[in-house]
């Protein structure tokens, strides 16, 4: 996630006439419309909309299609994409590192895990893990609800439906020394939430945790490996596109 380092970029370059048609029926995001010079965030779940992959959708001038990620190797996403490939005519090359991928924006590049963190962006293995959805981690709206069937859609529109997300993301700080992440944030023994990203912040520490609604709004008497937490800052809700103004956030 340093925006200043050497590590080649992970990046898969995909060609072919069925390449956009394959990462839209597999991914949240609305992909069809994407055109040349242009990119967005996607991400790609099972089919209980649980988190597996994130990644930035770059199309080039020649009309190939990059999937971009500096947080994770591009072998996991290519074998994953290369399983929901069939007839289609789709062509996977892992080009990490390659001089011709589109650059990531800014707002995927951060100068250290802090800023990340106080950005509240996403991180694979940390807040993109199976046991979130979309919803949970601030992302409702990299998901696009009525562009037809995905997988996991299914199963997040039911939360939408029934109002039904129970956690959301947040930002937590505490001092002295950071606990080892991941790890549950508590109050009174019972588990309210589960700290995912931390960094050293002063003499203290900033984390981001995924918590129950009610322990986000009412954070008093929380806590993680034993020591009180201080600050519980909740990322504003966001709302799913393809969605009826009426629909609300999530």
């Amino acid at each position: 996630m340093d925006s200043t380092s050497t590590t080649p970029l992970p990046a898969l370059r995909l060609s072919g006439r069925d390449t956009l048609q394959v990462l839209h029926r597999i991914s949240t995001q609305f992909l069809l419309d994407l055109a040349p010079g242009h990119g967005r965030a996607t991400m790609f779940c099972d089919f209980r909309g649980r988190l597996l992959h994130r990644a930035w959708v770059a199309r080039d001038a020649a009309g190939d299609v990059w999937l971009l990620r500096a947080d994770a190797p591009a072998a996991d996403l290519a074998a994953f994409v290369d399983a929901h490939v069939f007839r289609e005519d789709v062509t996977i090359e892992d080009a990490t590192g390659s001089p011709n991928a589109p650059a990531l924006p800014d707002t995927e590049r951060f100068a250290s895990e802090l800023d990340r963190i106080r950005a509240g962006h996403p991180r694979h293995a940390q807040e993109i893990a199976e046991d979130f959805t979309p919803f949970e981690i601030g992302r409702s709206h990299e998901v696009h609800l009525s562009k037809g069937c995905f997988t996991g859609q299914e199963a997040l529109m039911r939360l939408v439906t029934y109002r039904s997300v129970r956690r959301r993301i947040a930002l937590v700080a505490a001092a002295g020394a950071p606990p080892e992440a991941p790890a549950d944030v508590t109050r009174d023994g019972a588990r309210a939430g589960r700290l995912t990203s931390i960094a050293v912040d002063g003499a203290g520490w900033l984390g981001l945790a995924v918590l129950a609604h009610e322990a986000a709004e009412h954070p008093e008497g929380l806590a993680c490996a034993g020591v009180p937490i201080t600050r519980v800052d909740a990322f504003p809700p966001t709302r799913p596109l393809g969605l009826p103004a009426s629909a609300g956030t999530v």
